[in-house]
């Protein structure tokens, strides 16, 4: 038996010698010595495709430590997304992209490259102890590959709703930050001073743009854009999510409000017109910059408040990290994909407003020790509150107009400070309107594919 054992091992190392050129002390010699150092993947080269922003300033800066450990060549493209989508998409109708990991919008993407048979299902690599998946929060709907019950990708970074405000008004005031819609209202009374030209709050009210920042409070009261592959837009729940938002912004908000969208928010809250300001994260970097407000210093971050059914704050998964089907290289594929959405890489966005979805990275001393302490807990309340609004958008193919359709009632409110009488006929005509596009995409009833 010993003899046989032998004799498999000197033909095993022929053949390795063979493979790689068989010269004692060539690449072969020098792969083998690698790996026996700990770099199974050694002389691996795979190909990676990404957009150009902080994440790829992370990978870039973490990049030759992974390819230092583990032996692998990682030759990164960067884009713009335009051009990545364009790129990625092009090379995979091709059928012969070298393409061995890519990084993509998966609210965007994931239905149409999952339904391509682009994407590789992950299942079984996350149960490899290294990532440690359960360290993610990230909501499964937004991952999970279209058709199938299978991971598509990792969460990279998210895109949550938070709620900034001037700490040195609420400290005059005697107040503290708002934990539910009740105690949000009593602050709002207590701020709004229009005499002075302050306003107690600011979310977005532009009919297209709000739908997103209204998702919160729509799912705060228990309603939902879509139920049973229909439009809940009418039901008692939805109503009174509609009436409170309307209620908030036309009795408590500023002029203009029916005209702000993303970029008036943040104008609003540096001019000292708003004492809050409830928006996305990405806010933040634009508030707290001395060279756009001058109340960089003074800006407060905290949760956004509680609804009926809870804290509704969606958690966008705006990007993530997929291996190409095609892959001829999926095992070191995987590694490089632990990297990107491993600590490292965590630590070094998350600081720079691209939050990652990795609930261990904020207690990492990277991020506590830049960040003020009230955002780092805001963030951790958002990733651990349990949501029913994982998108923040109504979920059908023609999402644009429908968004047009349900901005329609909500403006309606804001107009009429939450009381108008036809605020339920509206709620019922936007329902209508994104039932006909549901069935007009044949997305309509059991159809429904989301």
């Amino acid at each position: 038996m010993k003899k046989i054992i032998a004799l498999f091992c000197v033909v095993s190392m022929a053949l390795s010698f063979s493979a790689c050129g068989g010269k004692p002390g060539g690449q072969g010699t020098s792969q083998a010595a690698e790996s026996q150092a700990g770099k199974p993947y050694a002389g691996k080269t795979i190909r990676v495709v990404s957009m150009t922003a902080q994440v790829s300033d992370g990978i870039q800066k973490y990049l030759s430590d992974f390819e230092n450990k583990t032996g692998i060549k990682v030759n990164l493209e960067l884009y713009g997304e335009s051009e990545l989508r364009e790129k990625t998409t092009t090379e995979f109708l091709s059928g012969s992209s070298t393409i061995d990991v890519f990084l993509f919008s998966p609210l965007q993407d994931m239905a149409a490259y999952s339904k391509n048979g682009w994407i590789e299902p992950l299942d079984s690599y996350l149960k490899d102890p290294e990532l440690n998946w359960s360290d993610f929060a990230a909501p499964k709907a937004q991952i999970t590959m279209s058709g199938k019950d299978s991971i598509g990708c990792l969460p990279l970074y998210s895109s949550v709703q938070l709620m900034y405000y001037r700490k040195d008004i609420f400290e005059k005031k005697g107040l503290t930050p708002p934990k539910n819609y009740d105690e949000l209202l009593q602050v709002c009374e207590k701020l709004n001073d229009p005499s002075n030209n302050l306003y107690a709050i600011a979310c977005r009210g532009e009919k297209v743009a709000l739908t997103s920042q209204f998702s919160p409070f729509l799912f705060g009261f228990g309603g939902s854009w879509i139920k049973d592959g229909k439009s809940n837009l009418s039901s008692p729940e939805s109503i009174k999510a509609i009436k409170f938002y309307g209620k908030l912004l036309g009795k408590y908000g500023p002029p203009g409000i029916l005209t702000t969208g993303y970029s008036q928010m943040t104008q609003l809250f540096n001019s000292g017109t708003v004492a809050i300001a409830i928006d996305a994260n990405a806010l933040y970097a634009t508030l707290t910059d001395k060279a756009e407000s001058a109340y960089y210093d003074k800006v407060g971050v905290a949760p956004i408040p509680e609804g009926p059914t809870g804290r509704q704050s969606y958690k966008q998964v705006v990007w993530g990290s997929a291996i190409y089907s095609g892959s001829k290289n999926k095992e070191a594929a995987w590694e490089f994909m632990k990297f990107v959405a491993g600590k490292d890489v965590a630590a070094y966005i998350t600081p720079k407003g691209m939050p990652s979805f990795r609930n261990s990275v904020w207690q990492d001393s990277r991020v506590k020790n830049v960040m003020p302490e009230d955002v780092v807990q805001a963030y951790a309340t958002i990733n651990q509150s349990e949501t029913t609004n994982p998108y923040g958008l109504p979920r059908l193919t023609s999402v644009t107009e429908a968004r047009d359709a349900i901005g329609e009632a909500v403006v309606h409110s804001i107009e009429t400070k939450g009381e108008g009488k036809d605020i339920e006929a509206k709620a019922q005509t936007a329902s209508e309107k994104v039932d006909e596009l549901l069935k007009k995409s044949n997305e309509y009833g059991d159809k429904y594919p989301f």
